[in-house]
């Protein structure tokens, strides 16, 4: 495949309370806001000034489990995070995890997340120390967002991307936990860099295997795909 180089903006999620929830993971995560309005807030994240979490306004989804979640990286200081989550408004969540170093919480709009403990391959990843995201094909979703977007393959791990600098998040395609219920209330948002025509921006992703998605949200100055792992993205023009 050839590589489309667009540009892996954002972390979207869905929020009843946008105002809210973008509080609640400033605090947790350290994230600063960058932009703010009726309709949702940008929260920055330390080291990548290319790379932000939207908390937007929506105002319905699919209950849990959903396909992505974040793995909040708190190293020694796992306690803390947790302490600090749940006086945020965090709950504890038990989704059959049973014994294991990390600690299952679920945040003021009920998305699961994970706060991690000391951890090796989290190592310059920053607060998110990973998305995991269900794939309903594996390979196909790994070779089709290497193709689309600026990220690399993770030199350890398989199915893994991360920011060109090695740094920040990792991206982590993962055996679906259930069969695929309704949009993804969390999903990631491709740019298309200035200088790029967006039509053949497009056109290049339906070459990788990408598909439009049929949608009854009105005129959006975004077109709205699915990728080959059967999760919805956003391919947003360039900026003026």
């Amino acid at each position: 495949m050839t590589g489309l180089g667009l540009h892996l903006e954002c972390l979207v999620v869905d929020a009843y309370d946008p105002d809210r929830l973008s509080r609640f993971w400033s605090h947790v995560l350290e994230l600063p806001v960058v932009e703010s309005s009726p309709g949702g807030t940008r929260l920055g994240y330390p080291g990548l000034p290319d790379f932000f979490v939207d908390v937007v306004r929506s105002p319905d989804r699919a209950a849990r489990p959903h396909r992505i979640h974040l793995d909040v990286y708190a190293g020694s200081r796992r306690d803390e995070v947790v302490e600090r989550a749940l006086a945020a408004g965090a709950t504890h969540l038990d989704i059959g995890q049973r014994d294991v170093p990390w600690v299952v919480l679920a945040d003021p709009e009920d998305y699961a997340f994970c706060v991690m403990p000391e951890r090796e391959v989290y190592r310059d990843t920053g607060p998110i120390g990973g998305l995991p995201l269900d794939a309903d094909d594996i390979p196909a979703a790994t070779e089709f967002w290497l193709a689309a977007s600026d990220w690399v393959a993770d030199d350890h791990q398989p199915h893994t991307l991360r920011h060109p600098s090695r740094t920040g998040p990792m991206l982590a395609f993962t055996e679906p936990v259930e069969p695929k219920r309704g949009k993804n209330p969390l999903h990631l948002d491709l740019r298309v860099p200035a200088g790029v025509d967006h039509e053949d921006a497009l056109a290049g992703l339906l070459d990788l295997g990408a598909r439009r998605l049929d949608h009854d949200w009105g005129e959006l100055p975004w077109t709205v795909l699915v990728d080959p792992g059967n999760n919805e993205f956003c391919l947003l023009p360039p900026l003026d």
